[in-house]
């Protein structure tokens, strides 16, 4: 009986100890500090999308400085209405550091945005005009954050 109680108890201390060592033990993987070919190959498809729509800003200017409320929606649900989605694919390929800030940006741009239109529904013409500075500022952060690319 004292033989089957040891083995047990040596059974479950060897359990807890590997449960330890396993669970503390995980590998020291270092984030990649630099960009690899494919990476790049795939910024330089998805990027120029998105600084496309940033050249399109001063259109949205226009609309805020003349007080066109319908076509200031009318962008930011038009041209506008694809951002969110083409600022995520270039940060799903940006390093995790950058990463981790660019989705901080495409956040931000995305609530002046939201924010611009409730104000240009309102016909806030202040409003709206610091909600555009705002995503503008943002949206230059972000872009500052992607690799140039390649030749």
């Amino acid at each position: 009986m004292k033989r089957f109680r040891f083995r047990s108890l040596l059974g479950l201390l060897f359990a807890v100890v590997l449960v330890g060592l396993i669970g503390c033990g995980g590998s020291n993987v270092a984030a990649p500090t630099t960009y690899s070919s494919e990476q790049i190959a795939q910024l330089d498809i998805y990027t120029p999308r998105v600084a496309e729509l940033r050249d399109r800003f001063p259109e949205l200017e226009d609309y805020l400085q003349n007080k066109d409320w319908v076509n200031i929606s009318a962008f930011i649900h038009g041209p506008m209405g694809e951002l969110r989605a083409n600022l995520g694919r270039v940060t799903a390929r940006l390093l995790p550091a950058d990463a981790e800030q660019a989705q901080f940006y495409a956040a931000e741009i995305g609530t002046h945005l939201e924010k611009l239109d409730a104000a240009a529904a309102e016909y806030n013409q202040i409003a709206a005009a610091k909600q555009y500075r705002e995503a503008l500022d943002d949206f230059d952060a972000f872009l500052a954050l992607v690799p140039e690319p390649s030749a």
